[in-house]
Parts: C-alpha cells; structure tokens; sequence
C-alpha cells in the first residue's frame, strides 16, 4: 500500500475492501453457534490484518515525511490522514467482534447447562447481543469505507502540481474529533 497513498483510486479500492468485509459479516440466524463462530473467526483474521495495514501505512507515511520532507507531498500525507481516519472504526468493528466472541464462549460454557427457563434466556440475551454486535461491527466498518470514499474524492479534486503547498492545509479532521487532555502547564506557569 505505501506507494499508493496518494492514488484517490487506491483509497476508492480499499473502501470497497472494506465494504465487502462489512457485507461478508455473517447473519446469526442464518447459522449455528459452531459455524458462526468459524465465520466470525476468519472476518476477525481479515479485518485484524486490514487495521495491521493502516497502522503500518501510518507509521511509513511519518517516516517518509520525516525522511524526505521535500518528496513527501501534500498529497500524501492526505493519503496517510484518511488511512488513519479509517483505522479507528476498523478498530471500533473489531471491538464487536471481540464482544461477539465473548458471547459465542459464553454460549459454549452454558450449553451443558439443563434447559431451564432462565437458561432460555440467558441464550436468547447472549444471540441479541451477537445480533447486535454483529450489527455494529457492519456499521463502523461502512463508516470508515464511505469516510475513505469521501477523502478520495477530496484527494481528486486537489489541482494537479498546485496542491497545497507544505503546511497549508485546513486543520481539521481527527484532532476535531477527539477530546485531547489539557496541554501540561509548565512548572513556572503553576507558581
């Protein structure tokens, strides 16, 4: 991926990558706890190396700037920018997933279990929460497919050799979307 950074289409084909993951996300009432499980297994394995990917594109990126600051283009530290934006609802779907598979365990734990009816519905709680989950995990990761779609087309329409000059890009993004701390005070401003 490092080369592509600044390809809009690159982003456009990874935001459909990660649209069929979101669409690959298996239905629970179409499948047993056993095979739903093995799904879920493998989208975990996909999307792990899918948020794998961005981090390392991330980390490139930085280090290409740091490196090469008069070859590293405005354009791709936006490339880098939007892969990063995407890492944190990629990360939030593998967050539900990780609660999918709590559940499915705890469905393996209590299957011994007499079928009483509190036992009824301890099953039928853990299958709302997989439903549920499982629903999440498809909504964060069409997030970040639709946010990746949406920075390549910004990236597009930035002009060809008069994209932003170095350090003139609007601040916005990821700072505004997160609470930061305070900035720590220095010793001589708490006297």
């Amino acid at each position: 991926m490092a080369t592509d950074v600044d390809n809009p289409d690159h982003l456009l084909r990874l935001a459909g990558h990660i649209s069929r993951y979101a669409r690959q996300l298996p239905d629970p009432r179409a499948h047993d706890d056993e095979i739903l499980t093995k799904h879920i297994e493998d989208q975990i394995a996909s999307i792990g190396d899918l948020l794998t990917s961005l981090a390392y594109e991330v980390s490139y990126g930085r280090g290409e700037a740091a490196r090469s600051p008069s070859r590293h283009t405005q354009v791709h530290r936006r490339g880098t920018a939007a892969l990063a934006r995407a890492a944190r609802p990629v990360g939030h779907a593998l967050g539900d997933l990780g609660a999918v598979v709590e559940q499915l365990g705890f469905l393996n734990e209590i299957a011994e279990y007499a079928p009483t009816a509190e036992h009824a519905d301890a099953v039928r709680s853990a299958h709302e929460v997989i439903h549920d989950r499982l629903g999440s995990a498809r909504s964060h990761l069409d997030a970040a497919a639709r946010q990746l779609d949406q920075d390549a087309t910004r990236l597009r329409d930035l002009p060809g050799d008069r994209r932003l000059a170095r350090g003139a890009a609007p601040v916005r993004g990821a700072a505004a979307a997160t609470h930061r701390p305070a900035a720590p005070r220095s010793p001589s401003q708490t006297r």
